[in-house]
C-alpha cells in the first residue's frame, strides 16, 4: 500500500474505470489541499473520484477539459459533514483553484484559476 501523504494512498486517487493513475502521478498540491480539509474538519476524507481516464470521463459526463483528466481534481466527501460545510471551507482556503458543490459530494481541484459552482 502505497501512501503519498499521511492520510491518503496513491490508490484512492486512480481511475474508477482503468485504476490507472495520472500518468504525472498523484498532484501534491491537490494531496496537500486535501490534507488540510482533513485537519481543519479533523474527519475522514474519502474520495469519490480522482483521476479520471478519458473514457471514463466521457462515461460519467464530465467537461471536455475537466481537472480530472489532468489529475488535479477530486471529489470527496468529509465524514460528519456536508457539501455545504466542505463547499465553504474550500472556497476561502482554495482561492485559485475550482471549487464545485453537488448534492452529496464536494468537488476540489488546483487548476489555476479561480472556478466556482
Amino acid at each position: 500500500m502505497t501512501y503519498v501523504s499521511t492520510h491518503f494512498r496513491e490508490a484512492e486517487f486512480a481511475c474508477n474505470h482503468c485504476h490507472e493513475i495520472h500518468p504525472d502521478g498523484v498532484n501534491p498540491e491537490l494531496v496537500a489541499m486535501l490534507e488540510k480539509l482533513r485537519s481543519h474538519f479533523d474527519a475522514p476524507v474519502s474520495i469519490n473520484s480522482g483521476y479520471r481516464c478519458p473514457v471514463h470521463n466521457s462515461n460519467v459526463g464530465g467537461a471536455k477539459n475537466s481537472q480530472h483528466l489532468h489529475g488535479r481534481a477530486a471529489d470527496v466527501v468529509v465524514k460528519g459533514h456536508t457539501p455545504s460545510e466542505v463547499h465553504a471551507w474550500a472556497d476561502k482556503n482554495n482561492p485559485n483553484g475550482g471549487v464545485g458543490k453537488y448534492n452529496t459530494f464536494t468537488h476540489i481541484d488546483v487548476r489555476s484559476g479561480k472556478a466556482r459552482w
